[in-house]
């Protein structure tokens, strides 16, 4: 039998409840303070599966180099 998965849930919002600005923006999650990225490419490192709304995804696509 195989070990279970590990679940972590991440979630990314303003103080309002909301992800993103009113005219739909993102920007906000891109400025972080310190150096480098805090660590977030390690922690993206061991993760296998990501869950997106549909508005967020389209809006990374339209807007996030790859």
């Amino acid at each position: 039998m195989k070990a279970a998965r590990k679940l972590v849930l991440y979630i990314a919002q303003s103080l309002d409840g909301y992800i993103a600005r009113e005219d739909e923006s993102l920007d906000w999650l891109f400025k972080c303070e310190g150096a480098g990225d805090n660590g977030y490419r390690a922690f993206y490192d061991t993760v296998d599966t990501i869950l997106l709304g549909r508005k967020t995804y389209e809006w990374i696509l339209r807007n996030v180099s790859r």
